[in-house]
């Protein structure tokens, strides 16, 4: 029994010890995730403000995409709030949570579009306490947590206490930045500071009304012709299927002119539909197609054998992969066009750039790498 039990101990040691030397086994189970809230006044003034979150969601997203953590891309999942408009219940505080989080980047979109401006009450106190105690935050200390609140009425409005909501995010490692929609001088602009600053984020300022500019390039229309071409890569299953490829063509139609970023973002590491598309599904292991009854697959698959159900999802796969290399690097090229257009005359006051700059940098204080490419 003793040589048993020696014998059971070094073996138990040996696999200790190897498990030691292999310190990323087991942090390549999960990836670190950047978890952002996106909290929009949504009162009458704030028309200019949701329209750049609409059309700006896409180049945050690609900014995104130079991201790394310890060599591994991380997860980006987003949640949305609207708060501050009279559609909403006095009762709670007139603000709904419109997402949770999510990887679904076009569901955050299709309820971006779906925000009407209205006159209320900007509790921001109240919407920053709800994001803490409705949201299923992480509790690793991996992940990058942060809370981005945009209005611009008194930030202290409210039966909840601002500076308890902001100490409960602080509390819980989540940033709070402050994004003002006003003049630099205004008076009401100070408590807004004051809440990134207790809150341990950043204040900015930003022009809600300026206008989305929108420089063409010559890569546009075959950007545009490609991610037509991606869309038809998609093999929706399940009772989310027809609801996520509705969703994908709906939001593309939304773009509107800005399909060109969206398109960049639908062919980097965040654009997962595997809630809904069996390439993606399949692709991470979290469907199997010998477990899928009949009336779960599209059409063109059901009397398919097992064999030729692979064989079409592989297909669909490779030519996905091939449209996606086009599209990046022709976005690529496009990056580069802009950025000569732009020169220095980009404006610095919209929703992309304080959020660009301030992810930036709030990632590296993480640990986070933005690659340069």
């Amino acid at each position: 029994m003793k040589k048993l039990n020696s014998i059971t101990l070094g073996i138990t040691l040996v696999l200790s010890l190897f498990s030691l030397s292999n310190p990323l086994d087991a942090a390549q189970t999960t990836r670190p995730k950047i978890s952002i809230a996106i909290l929009l006044d949504s009162s009458n003034s704030m028309d200019g403000l949701i329209d750049q979150t609409r059309y700006q969601l896409w180049e945050i997203v690609n900014s995104l995409t130079k991201v790394t953590k310890d060599g591994v891309k991380p997860e980006l999942e987003v949640a949305l709030y609207h708060y501050g408009n009279d559609s909403l219940p006095s009762s709670e505080g007139y603000l709904r949570l419109l997402n949770n989080f999510t990887t679904d980047l076009d569901l955050v979109s299709e309820n971006l579009f779906a925000i009407q401006t209205n006159g209320g009450q900007e509790y921001a106190g109240w919407v920053i306490r709800s994001a803490m105690n409705q949201l299923e935050w992480s509790d690793s200390n991996e992940d990058f947590k942060a809370i981005f609140i945009a209005g611009n009425e008194p930030f202290n409005q409210g039966s909840v206490d601002w500076q308890e909501a902001v100490n409960l995010a602080k509390d819980n490692d989540v940033l709070v930045n402050t994004i003002y929609c006003g003049g630099e001088e205004s008076d009401e602009r100070s408590l807004w500071a004051m809440g990134a600053e207790i809150g341990l984020g950043s204040h900015v300022i930003i022009n809600q009304n300026q206008a989305i500019a929108f420089i063409e390039s010559p890569y546009d229309s075959e950007i545009t012709l490609l991610n037509a071409q991606l869309n038809s890569t998609y093999v929706p299953y399940g009772a989310e299927g027809e609801i996520g490829a509705t969703r994908q063509a709906t939001e593309d139609a939304n773009a509107g002119v800005q399909i060109v970023t969206r398109g960049a973002s639908k062919v980097s590491d965040y654009y997962n539909n595997a809630s809904w598309d069996l390439v993606d599904a399949i692709a991470e292991e979290s469907v199997n197609l010998e477990e899928l009854a009949p009336e779960q697959l599209p059409a063109p698959m059901v009397n398919m054998s097992i064999d030729e159900q692979r064989e079409y999802i592989e297909d669909r796969q490779s030519e996905r992969q091939e449209i996606q290399t086009k599209i990046r690097e022709l976005s690529q090229q496009r990056d580069e066009y802009i950025d000569q257009q732009r020169a220095n005359n980009s404006p610095n006051d919209t929703l992309d750039f304080v959020m660009i700059r301030t992810l930036e940098t709030q990632l590296e204080n993480q640990g986070f790498i933005i690659n340069e490419e």
